[in-house]
């Protein structure tokens, strides 16, 4: 991509936002449409109403921490993507890790630099921006696509294995967690390694550490002294702190920062 753009458009066209529009009014009204049928199912079969009350808001209090998070993302993603795209993409299946990292990914590809986001704010041509919100969304698409099509011949066989005491559930999804932990960690050590004395190149290890360790002090604190309560709130607050000290770092001290590393590097 040459320094000179040639057609760049305007990412915060009325029409996203009345395709957002769309977009919001369809996820509401299918949240409130399931929640009126489960209340509706709860008390024809005369489940506790005090439990169905916590639940609801015990949800809504989880709902919010996330948001937090999510809305750090959506502001990371505006200034070249511009508002409407990002919301609707974290508005639907989208999640804050995968975003970020797949739109930052195709923009340093587009531009040929580590930079790649920055160097799109105010210049990004419509062809990178397709090409940026079909992989957000082609990518993480077949989830749902594969529980749309097989999950009626899954999920008898998933609760035949856990009748019979499997321990095949907690395999599967420890090896996938485990695998979404090194893919981010390999991200980010490649990212260290590619420019060593660019502090920036550092953020994603900075968050992941941080991140790793206050998800181990939550894990002492629930298995340990009995704090279950935190095991709704662990990986929000542990995203949202490591989010924290990156934005502080990056924010009061980016310039001695770099200077330090080009010494010591």
């Amino acid at each position: 991509m040459t320094n000179s753009i040639i057609s760049a458009i305007n990412v915060n066209n009325p029409w996203m936002f009345v395709i957002y529009g769309i977009v919001a009014v369809f996820i509401l009204t299918q949240s409130i449409f399931y929640l009126v049928k489960s209340l509706r199912r709860a008390k024809a079969i005369n489940m506790d109403m005090n439990k169905i009350k916590k639940v609801i808001s015990s949800s809504a209090l989880f709902s919010i921490l996330p948001s937090i998070g999510i809305f750090v993302g959506l502001v990371t993603l505006i200034g070249a993507l511009g508002i409407a795209l990002p919301a609707i993409r974290l508005s639907i299946i989208g999640a804050l890790q995968y975003e970020t990292q797949v739109a930052d990914t195709v923009a340093n590809l587009f531009t040929n630099s580590s930079e790649g986001m920055k160097i799109l704010i105010g210049n990004i041509e419509g062809s990178t921006f397709v090409t940026i919100a079909a992989v957000m969304t082609v990518s993480i698409i077949w989830g749902p696509v594969f529980c749309l099509f097989f999950y009626r011949k899954f999920q008898p066989k998933m609760t035949l294995a856990a009748s019979n005491n499997s321990k095949m559930g907690e395999v599967i999804y420890g090896a996938v967690f485990v695998g979404m932990v090194l893919a981010y960690i390999t991200v980010a050590i490649g990212q260290v390694s590619g420019a060593p004395t660019n502090i920036g190149s550092y953020y994603n290890l900075i968050s992941v550490t941080i991140a790793a360790g206050m998800m181990f002090i939550f894990d002492i604190l629930i298995t340990k002294y009995n704090q279950r309560w935190l095991e709704n709130f662990s990986l929000a607050i542990s995203m949202i702190v490591a989010m924290g000290v990156v934005a502080l770092i990056s924010y009061f001290y980016p310039e001695a920062s770099n200077a330090a590393l080009a010494v010591i590097l």
